[in-house]
């Protein structure tokens, strides 16, 4: 039925329930897995951002690298763990919803697990969840993991 699946990773409780779903997916329908984590293009809001000097956008840059880094390196082994065949990943720059649809839609994903909740808090209120804009944007399902 699905023969890639996407599941979209933040280090959050709920994405690690998505994983899980996800991995169980793979298994049952021998399907290989794209593990995705969007890295978030601006440290500050707002006016905030363009005071940022270079030097501190750099670092911002790198450390969400690095958190991206230790977040894929972890639900890989866990994918491998749960005899998973097939496990790829990638970490892009972007705001989640629409970086994880366009994800999607290039690697051609059959199926986008995410968690309800992730870890946006108040930026999540005013703007919607990541969760709801993905499965509003999405041109395949979207499995949303409580």
């Amino acid at each position: 039925m699905f023969d890639r699946i996407m599941v979209a990773l933040d280090g959050s409780d709920h994405a690690d329930h998505a994983l899980e779903a996800a991995l169980a997916m793979a298994k049952r329908c021998e399907a290989s897995v794209l593990l995705f984590h969007a890295l978030a293009p601006h440290p500050l809001p707002g006016d905030l951002s363009r005071l940022a000097d270079t030097a501190a956008r750099e670092m911002y840059r790198r450390l969400g690298a690095e958190a991206a880094e230790k977040i894929l390196d972890s639900a890989e082994q866990r994918a491998r763990a749960a005899g998973v065949a097939s496990v790829d990943r990638i970490a892009a720059e972007g705001n989640p919803a629409p970086a994880i649809v366009e994800t999607a839609k290039r690697e051609r994903i059959d199926v986008i697990v995410v968690g309800t909740r992730g870890l946006t808090g108040l930026k999540e209120l005013a703007l919607g969840s990541v969760a709801r804009n993905v499965t509003a944007m999405a041109g395949c399902p979207v499995l949303v993991v409580k």
